[in-house]
């Protein structure tokens, strides 16, 4: 049943940073030749903030996460899963108070106007609850998926880097 969302989500991602470097060229390439493109800085920042977003939700879900685990690796089973279960809760708690307070300070820059684009400043801020209810559901699935110790593992696709 997910693997419809989590393609869309991935060509989503793909489609919105090629539009934050194509907004870019065209920024710049205007403004090369004399006629600069008012928008183009805050439509980029736009691209770029629900690229991030977005980019921050696949990588939760492949488990791809900043890890440091010198300490973890040394503990018996039963305290990691115990300190694992405590991290997770916590996470899930803080994604959940940013979706539910993004909501509102979403709804409240509606009528701002972004800049020379023209387009409503809630489109950007709305990148806040959206991006962590789609975190939430992320993690919850990895959780359900995974169980507690493997969930914050990285899968076998995405790359560690060991020194």
């Amino acid at each position: 049943m997910w693997r419809w969302f989590d393609k869309l989500e991935d060509i989503l991602a793909i489609v919105l940073l090629g539009c934050t470097s194509l907004t870019i060229l065209a920024s710049a390439t205007m403004r090369a030749i004399g006629h600069p493109f008012a928008g183009g800085a805050e439509l980029a920042q736009f691209f770029f903030i629900w690229t991030a977003v977005l980019g921050a939700d696949i990588m939760l879900r492949r488990g791809g996460q900043v890890r440091i685990d010198a300490l973890v690796v040394l503990m018996p089973p039963r305290v990691l899963r115990a300190i694992t279960a405590v991290i997770l809760a916590m996470m899930l708690a803080f994604l959940a108070l940013l979706a539910w307070y993004g909501m509102p300070l979403a709804l409240s820059n509606w009528q701002r106007p972004m800049g020379f684009a023209g387009l409503s400043y809630g489109y950007v801020t709305l990148a806040l609850p959206v991006g962590a209810a789609l975190m939430f559901v992320s993690l919850l699935r990895r959780v359900l998926d995974k169980g507690i110790t493997r969930s914050l593992e990285p899968d076998d696709d995405v790359v560690e880097e060991t020194l």
